[in-house]
């Protein structure tokens, strides 16, 4: 059976998890919905499996992927699944997701969550390098045995800590009509060199950066921060405490591998 594999990606965690499940899932191809967005007219799912991959925003799927699932054509698919990155908390992402569809009369048959490093340093710094390599390593172990499961067909929910994911969807739903507004605390510092990347990186065509002034923010904002996490000069700030804090993307996605996302190649 065909599998189809809806990704969108901020720092890299999803769209790496998507690669990794390609690896051990027959016949299985990537579609960036962030182009398919940008892109505009019908969306239309083809025959066989269909997966949902992104990564978990304060408890919940980035307004793009709801956005998203609100459009797709799925009356050919015949399995859903979705698979989400995440740091603490992944239930109640796809339980958004699932009860989107469910409204548009589509059933979803599985769920996963992969814990992977964090990209979110507004509540703390990013992970040492040597714990990116161990958490990335056992999402790989993870991710082989979620596609073996994928490729079974197997039905099911993989849930987490009850607690933890109650709390992170209280804290979604508090803060879901904030996110737009996160482009407002972006800045670039004396650093910038108006190279233009965090344009490139943007999944939401959010920044525009004339090559003399600094980048200027949208009200589109997705809150994925590539943007501050794919800045070459670490040149983007958002609040007071981002300048003394690391960066992280995926170390196997590049700066190409965003522009293919959003339809800038």
């Amino acid at each position: 059976m065909k599998t189809t594999l809806y990704y969108f990606t901020g720092t890299g965690n999803s769209l790496w998890a998507a690669r990794e499940l390609t690896r051990h899932i027959p016949d299985a191809e990537l579609v960036p919905m962030a182009r398919l967005i940008q892109k505009g007219g019908t969306i239309t799912a083809p025959e066989g499996r269909i997966g949902f991959i992104f990564p978990v925003y304060i408890g919940g799927p980035p307004l793009m992927v709801s956005d998203f699932a609100e459009k797709i054509n799925l009356d050919a698919a015949d399995e859903i699944f979705a698979l989400v990155t995440m740091v603490k908390a992944g239930d109640g992402a796809w339980k958004q997701l699932n009860s989107i569809l469910t409204k548009r009369s589509y059933q979803m048959d599985a769920a996963y969550s992969v814990k992977t490093p964090t990209n979110y340093m507004l509540l703390g710094d990013v992970l040492p390098e040597e714990q990116e390599i161990d958490v990335i390593a056992d999402a790989r172990s993870d991710l082989e045995r979620i596609a073996g499961k994928i490729s079974r067909g197997e039905k099911g929910f993989e849930k987490g800590t009850s607690l933890l994911n109650l709390f992170s969807g209280f804290l979604y739903s508090f803060v879901k009509g904030r996110i737009r507004k996160q482009a407002a605390q972006f800045r670039a510092d004396e650093k910038c060199n108006n190279c233009g990347t965090c344009e490139l990186v943007c999944p939401a065509y959010n920044i525009t950066v004339s090559g003399v002034n600094p980048p200027v923010w949208g009200d589109a904002c997705e809150s994925c921060f590539a943007c501050i996490n794919f800045c070459p000069r670490s040149a983007i700030q958002s609040g007071k405490k981002t300048g003394t804090r690391g960066r992280y993307h995926h170390p196997d996605v590049s700066i190409t591998d965003m522009m293919v996302q959003n339809g800038r190649e």
